[in-house]
């Protein structure tokens, strides 16, 4: 790694200084410099780039289904949310598929925390979308998305997470947990078949309550993308 330009915008003069360590091993490149009052150190460190596949939430006729994504939240809020949603807007609401992007964790006070992805099947314009997840404590960042892309769309990650570099994985694909209600509620709207049958294949749904006026929709957005480790996913969650 080059830390020429480094020195320049610091405006120190490389003449006096002289090399006293280097290490550009790794992730974290460091460079160290002796002069005689003082060491100067400079270090870089790589941030690895992590890649996975995502679904948009746009529907091939221009409309769009709920997706909601919670991060390292108790499992009693996000059915709670839920439930409100179903009470706020009863005709635009069919079943909700929840799963699980981490494994769970049961808590000594008895509450499950965990990391959740949460999809709607049924159809409806971009404002109501919008309205619904207000009433909803997601990640604050997907709320930003739509915002920061040129799709325009929420996105639930369908991959795992991996290293750009050595294809090593960070996270497994997202787990179909559970249906809320467990009792089948159906809308009288559409709901995009094309949604459901990708998310039928990516989270192997298991007793799926199946919505009973699909459209004839056949095709998803999907988009691939890169994120830094330990920052928010660019188009997220992945």
């Amino acid at each position: 790694m080059d830390f020429q330009e480094d020195i320049k915008e610091l405006n120190v003069i490389p003449r006096f200084l002289t090399p006293k360590f280097k290490n550009l091993e790794g992730t974290r490149h460091i460079i160290q410099y002796e002069a005689r009052d003082y060491v100067f150190t400079l270090s870089k460190t790589y941030k690895p780039k992590i890649e996975c596949f995502g679904i948009t939430n746009r529907c091939a006729d221009g409309k769009f289904i709920l997706f909601l994504d919670y991060d390292k939240i108790y499992k009693d809020i996000v059915f709670k949310n839920l439930s409100n949603l179903i009470k706020l807007f009863p005709e635009d609401l069919d079943n909700f598929y929840i799963a699980t992007t981490e494994k769970e964790e049961k808590l000594k006070s008895g509450k499950i925390k965990g990391s959740y992805h949460v999809v709607n099947f049924v159809k409806n314009f971009k404002f109501k979308i919008e309205e619904m997840i207000k009433y909803c404590d997601v990640d604050p960042y997907f709320i930003k998305i739509p915002h920061k892309t040129a799709h325009k769309c929420h996105v639930l990650r369908v991959s795992n997470k991996f290293y750009k570099v050595d294809g090593s994985n960070l996270k497994e694909t997202p787990e179909f947990l559970e249906c809320y209600p467990r009792t089948l509620r159906q809308s009288k709207k559409e709901c995009s078949l094309a949604h459901f049958k990708a998310f039928q294949r990516f989270w192997k749904l298991k007793n799926p309550c199946y919505p009973h006026n699909f459209d004839d929709s056949k095709t998803v957005e999907m988009h691939k993308y890169s994120t830094p480790k330990g920052a928010k996913n660019a188009e997220k969650e992945c």
